[in-house]
Protein backbone atom coordinates (compact mmCIF):
# COMPACT_ATOMS: atom_id res chain seq x y z
CA UNK A 1 0.00 0.00 0.00
CA UNK A 2 1.10 3.39 -0.43
CA UNK A 3 -0.28 6.50 1.28
CA UNK A 4 0.35 10.43 0.15
CA UNK A 5 -1.51 13.15 1.69
CA UNK A 6 -2.85 16.34 -1.04
CA UNK A 7 -4.57 19.24 -0.10
CA UNK A 8 -8.44 19.78 -1.84
CA UNK A 9 -7.65 23.59 -3.79
CA UNK A 10 -10.50 23.28 -5.72
CA UNK A 11 -12.93 26.45 -4.56
CA UNK A 12 -16.36 24.64 -4.47
CA UNK A 13 -14.17 20.93 -2.48
CA UNK A 14 -15.23 17.44 -4.06
CA UNK A 15 -18.98 18.00 -5.26
CA UNK A 16 -20.73 17.59 -8.27
CA UNK A 17 -18.74 17.72 -11.17
CA UNK A 18 -15.29 17.67 -9.49
CA UNK A 19 -16.35 14.79 -7.57
CA UNK A 20 -17.24 12.91 -11.08
CA UNK A 21 -14.16 13.91 -12.68
CA UNK A 22 -12.50 12.43 -9.82
CA UNK A 23 -14.23 8.97 -9.37
CA UNK A 24 -13.97 8.45 -13.23
CA UNK A 25 -10.45 8.81 -12.98
CA UNK A 26 -9.96 6.51 -10.22
CA UNK A 27 -12.70 4.29 -12.15
CA UNK A 28 -9.75 4.05 -14.32
CA UNK A 29 -7.04 2.08 -12.54
CA UNK A 30 -7.90 -1.29 -11.27
CA UNK A 31 -6.26 -0.49 -7.84
CA UNK A 32 -8.24 -0.17 -4.20
CA UNK A 33 -7.95 3.47 -3.74
CA UNK A 34 -9.41 5.46 -0.72
CA UNK A 35 -9.92 8.90 0.45
CA UNK A 36 -9.61 9.43 4.19
CA UNK A 37 -9.73 12.11 6.31
CA UNK A 38 -10.23 12.60 10.34
CA UNK A 39 -12.98 9.94 10.80
CA UNK A 40 -14.40 9.65 7.19
CA UNK A 41 -13.22 7.05 4.85
CA UNK A 42 -14.69 6.62 1.22
CA UNK A 43 -14.24 5.28 -1.83
CA UNK A 44 -13.34 7.28 -4.74
CA UNK A 45 -14.26 5.10 -7.45
CA UNK A 46 -18.19 6.04 -6.19
CA UNK A 47 -19.48 9.73 -6.89
CA UNK A 48 -21.94 8.86 -3.94
CA UNK A 49 -19.27 8.17 -1.32
CA UNK A 50 -17.13 10.63 -2.61
CA UNK A 51 -20.16 12.94 -2.08
CA UNK A 52 -20.75 12.42 1.14
CA UNK A 53 -17.44 12.79 2.17
CA UNK A 54 -18.28 16.21 2.13
CA UNK A 55 -14.07 17.04 1.54
CA UNK A 56 -14.26 20.99 1.72
CA UNK A 57 -11.37 23.75 0.04
CA UNK A 58 -8.19 23.20 2.05
CA UNK A 59 -8.68 20.42 3.09
CA UNK A 60 -6.08 17.67 3.68
CA UNK A 61 -6.87 14.49 2.53
CA UNK A 62 -4.82 11.00 2.68
CA UNK A 63 -5.28 8.92 -0.45
CA UNK A 64 -4.04 4.74 -0.12
CA UNK A 65 -3.76 2.91 -2.98
CA UNK A 66 -3.02 -0.76 -3.19
CA UNK A 67 -2.22 -3.10 -6.00
CA UNK A 68 0.22 -2.66 -9.10
CA UNK A 69 1.99 0.94 -9.37
CA UNK A 70 0.58 2.87 -6.02
CA UNK A 71 3.09 5.06 -5.93
CA UNK A 72 2.68 6.35 -9.54
CA UNK A 73 -1.56 5.90 -9.37
CA UNK A 74 -1.33 7.47 -6.32
CA UNK A 75 1.19 10.46 -7.60
CA UNK A 76 -1.60 10.56 -10.69
CA UNK A 77 -4.62 11.07 -8.62
CA UNK A 78 -3.10 13.73 -5.87
CA UNK A 79 -1.97 15.89 -8.68
CA UNK A 80 -5.77 15.74 -10.09
CA UNK A 81 -6.92 16.68 -6.82
CA UNK A 82 -4.81 19.14 -6.70
CA UNK A 83 -5.06 21.19 -9.94
CA UNK A 84 -9.12 20.75 -9.99
CA UNK A 85 -11.31 23.73 -10.44
CA UNK A 86 -15.02 24.14 -9.87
Amino acid sequence: MFELDTVIKNQTGLHARPAAQLSALCKSFPNEITLTSGERKVNPKSIFSLLSGCFVKGETVRLSVEGENAQEVAEKIAAFIEALEG
